[in-house]
């Protein structure tokens, strides 16, 4: 399973592009009434396509994501997403919350689907960096009693390395701000606490 805030970022990073994606004016067509016309830039060529890989290689980086636990890591999202756009629509037409649940519910098979594009794309990614001899020595230590035992205590461990950065994050924060401003005092700023 993923970190939480891993799956938080990407939650809210599905919210706000749905967000953004339902306001009627997208910032291009603002920009577009503020400044004049301006000629457009030539469009870059579009890069060449990837050689294909083997299925083999495609087959063995599956198996690493799910020995690894990875795979499953996937399965929340769409909850999550589907779960914050309800408080999101709900909050502004409240009458419609049973409208809106029978809409996500009736998308099941559709999100499914959404899934596991991302899935083939997340498999495609993993071949494509690392070759097919190193996923094997992968999976077969994620197969072994250490590599069980690592994916099964990785979750934990995750959850609480992002715990212990997001208190450094703030206790660095907080010690670069005292810093900041008693060292601007010195130097006759006065930036207030």
């Amino acid at each position: 399973m993923a970190n939480r805030s891993f799956r938080r970022a990407l939650a809210g990073l599905c919210l706000a592009g749905a967000f953004v994606a339902s306001q009627a004016l997208t910032a291009s067509q603002i920009l577009a009434q503020q400044a004049p016309a301006q000629p457009a830039a030539p469009a870059p060529a579009p890069a060449a396509p990837l050689p294909p890989l083997p299925a083999t290689q495609l087959a063995m980086a599956r198996s690493v994501m799910d020995a690894s636990g990875i795979t499953t890591s996937f399965d929340p999202l769409i909850s999550n997403v589907a779960s914050q756009l309800l408080v999101l629509y709900t909050k502004k037409r409240p009458q419609n919350v049973n409208d809106f649940e029978e809409i996500i519910v009736a998308m099941k098979p559709d999100l499914e689907a959404k899934k596991k594009e991302l899935l083939v794309k997340a498999v495609e990614v993993y071949a494509r960096k690392l070759d097919e001899p190193t996923l094997k020595t992968i999976l077969a230590f994620l197969q072994s009693p250490a590599g069980v035992k690592y994916t099964t205590v990785l979750p934990q461990v995750l959850n609480e390395v992002a715990d212990a950065t997001d208190n450094w994050s703030k206790d660095v924060a907080t010690f670069m701000a005292t810093r900041i401003v008693d060292e601007m005092k010195k130097r006759g700023v006065d930036l207030g606490r």
